[in-house]
């Protein structure tokens, strides 16, 4: 999200926006279909109140669901980063720092210190404000 009020590449962002919009709508349209052919089979919708223009409606939809993209390639999700064992990896002695300083914190606490520690974290959280 950005806090400037126009985008840094107007031209981009508009593209973007349009791909995910087009990623949703075939994902809509697809799920519309899904269900609509549910309410149109009489086993399991019953009696049909409107078939003919819930049919109308699905022809429509499966007109436009042809022109979308498959709704299984419109599932997509945040990019993987390939590289994340790798920051794990040079994280790890940052990690193992931190923890040392944790330790020797705590080792150094005296026993007042670790009654009043004991206390705030047992107090009941009062009312939200």
């Amino acid at each position: 999200m950005s806090f400037q009020d126009e985008p840094k590449n107007p031209r981009l962002s508009i593209n973007n926006k349009y791909k995910r919009r087009l990623n949703s709508l075939s994902l809509a349209v697809s799920d519309f279909l899904f269900h609509a052919e549910m309410k149109l089979d009489p086993a399991v919708a019953g009696r049909i109140y409107k078939r003919a223009e819930i049919e109308e409606i699905v022809a429509k939809c499966q007109e436009l669901a042809a022109l979308l993209p498959d709704p299984a390639d419109a599932m997509i999700g945040p990019p993987v980063r390939e590289d994340l064992l790798d920051i794990l990896e040079q994280t790890k002695d940052d990690t193992t720092a931190l923890i040392a300083e944790a330790e020797a914190f705590f080792k150094n606490l005296s026993a007042d210190e670790w009654e009043e520690l004991r206390s705030e974290y047992n107090k009941p959280a009062g009312p939200a404000k």
